[in-house]
């Protein structure tokens, strides 16, 4: 493809998807201004955090574009209570709002749909997170023309699965790159104790959430460490409000944080901040251990996990096999840290590889493979 003029990069997965992505899209917007560079989303917090990011980068020619949901999409939403019901017909929407564009570039598989809605121009994904769990959409990115992953380890398991290396580039780590230039770690309690940062995945199949209260009232029974319980964002996201108030009323004072929906989240404030990583399946063990510091996991499941390849980042850390296990667990691992620091060094490596200038390296790739496309 010749004679680029127009892109679309489509955000419909949520707000905790933007920093793998628009930074992207914003330095594209820079190095090529005669390039039309367009963000489609349908929610304002997603609005706002792509806004945000063209601000912080001064891609002021990049534009946010926030659509409506159809009434066919709100209508399943409302009768399944999953907003996931509701992307069919909203990615009907953008197949026609970016009818003019020459190609599209999303960060989650989901617009692999977009296939079957009749697009036939380039379709690309970037791999949002770099964890060890291989999800059954995995096999929607045969769909895409062209796939970007952070590094080594999801290229091996992109070929091992059957796609071939032509469609596969590795650009390293977007949202570490764009968040690296941060000041120093905010401080989450007020006191000195170690914090521990509690993040269960959102599928309750691989996840402990379904354990959580009780990690979290063992925490509650002892005052050694601080505790944040933030899981992945999307655990909560069809949570009705008399469910959700009574997570929060589990948070203490200077003790136990409760998050549940908050842009801290995913933009790694409690991955920076805190001391301990406590956790099952998410993705977010490895940007918290860009800096190496001591991981624990809740083997909620009782899963035979040693030689399974979706655990393999259970090897950096400590496991409790339950609650009752869990501080124990965080001893453990905060005494064998030093042995385990080389380990969770060369892992990190085989998820990110190099991150500095992952943005810039990641938008000229994307520019040479459309390209020759």
């Amino acid at each position: 493809m010749t004679n680029l003029n127009n892109l679309t990069f489509v955000f419909i997965g949520g707000e905790h998807q933007v920093l793998h992505l628009a930074p992207v899209a914003a330095e594209l917007s820079l190095s090529h201004p005669d390039i039309t560079v367009r963000c489609i989303c349908a929610d304002d917090r997603t609005a706002a955090a792509l806004r945000a990011v063209a601000a912080a980068m001064r891609a002021s020619t990049m534009t946010v574009t926030q659509i409506a949901w159809p009434w066919a999409g709100r209508i399943a939403a409302r009768i399944t209570g999953s907003r996931s019901a509701a992307k069919g017909p909203l990615l009907a929407r953008i197949r026609w709002q970016a009818r003019k564009t020459q190609a599209i570039i999303v960060p989650e598989r989901t617009s692999a749909a977009l296939r079957w809605l009749g697009w036939k121009r380039p379709l690309v994904h970037f791999r949002h997170g770099a964890g060890d769990r291989a999800p059954s959409s995995e096999a929607k990115q045969r769909a895409f023309d062209a796939i970007f992953v952070p590094g080594q380890k999801d290229i091996e398991r992109a070929v091992a699965q059957g796609l071939g290396h032509k469609k596969l580039s590795a650009v390293s780590y977007v949202k570490m790159d764009y968040l690296q230039a941060l000041p120093a770690r905010p401080r989450l309690f007020d006191n000195d104790r170690p914090t521990v940062f509690y993040n269960p995945h959102f599928d309750p199949a691989l996840s402990s959430i379904g354990i959580a209260r009780d990690v979290i009232a063992r925490f509650r029974e002892q005052e050694r460490y601080n505790l944040v319980f933030a899981p992945h964002v999307r655990t909560f996201e069809n949570l009705h409000l008399g469910p959700r108030t009574r997570w929060l009323e589990l948070a203490v004072p200077e003790h136990i944080a409760v998050d549940l929906d908050s842009p801290k989240l995913f933009d790694m404030s409690y991955a920076r901040a805190a001391d301990i990583y406590l956790g099952d399946m998410s993705s977010q063990l490895y940007e918290f251990l860009a800096k190496p510091r001591p991981v624990a996991f809740v083997n909620a499941h009782g899963a035979n996990w040693q030689d399974d390849p979706r655990y393999a980042g259970w090897h950096l850390g400590e496991v409790a096999s339950g609650a009752d296990d869990v501080l124990a667990a965080v001893d453990r691992a905060f005494e064998r840290h030093p042995d385990m620091i080389q380990r969770q060094a060369k892992a990190t490596a085989f998820a990110f590889g190099r991150y500095d200038g992952a943005i810039k390296r990641a938008s000229y790739q994307l520019l040479h493979t459309l390209q020759s496309l």
